[in-house]
C-alpha cells in the first residue's frame, strides 16, 4: 500500500499558497470565497431566469392551418420559442439550445408537434386481414 504522505504534503503546500495569495489579492480572495461556498448558497446567489408567459401551442395548432401556425410561431421571440421547446420536451438532445433564429426554432417546434401527432397513424384505419394468422 502506498503512503499518502506525499499527497498530503502537496495539498498542505497548495493550501498555504492559496492562503498567501488570498491575503495579498482581494479579487482572488473574492473568487476563492465564492468557490468555497456550499453549493446551495452558490445556486441561490445565481440570478433566477425570468418567468415567461407561454402560449399553448396545442390550442394554436388546432385553431390554425400549418402555414398560419408556422407564421404565428415566427412572430414569437426566440426565448419564448426555446421555452416552448423545453416545456414540450421536443429536444431531448438539446440540439436547438444554441439556436437564435426564430424561423429555425419555429419550424423545429412545428415539425416536432406534427411528428408527435402523426405517431402511430400508420396503424389507424387498416382493416384486419382475414387470411392473417392470429
Amino acid at each position: 500500500m502506498r503512503s499518502n504522505q506525499p499527497v498530503i504534503a502537496l495539498l498542505q503546500g497548495l493550501a498555504a499558497l492559496l492562503e498567501e495569495e488570498r491575503s495579498c489579492n482581494p479579487a482572488f480572495a473574492a473568487k476563492l470565497d465564492a468557490l468555497m461556498r456550499p453549493r446551495d448558497e452558490r445556486a441561490s446567489a445565481r440570478p433566477k431566469p425570468k418567468d415567461i408567459d407561454l402560449p399553448d401551442v396545442h390550442i394554436e395548432l388546432a385553431a390554425r392551418d400549418d402555414d398560419d401556425f408556422r407564421a404565428w410561431l415566427r412572430t414569437q421571440p426566440a426565448d419564448v420559442l426555446k421555452a416552448i421547446i423545453r416545456r414540450e420536451d421536443l429536444d431531448p438532445a438539446r440540439r436547438a439550445a444554441k439556436w437564435k433564429d426564430e424561423k429555425k426554432l419555429a419550424n423545429f417546434i412545428a415539425d416536432g408537434l406534427h411528428a408527435r401527432m402523426s405517431r402511430g397513424s400508420a396503424f389507424i384505419g387498416r382493416a384486419k386481414d382475414p387470411s392473417a394468422p392470429e
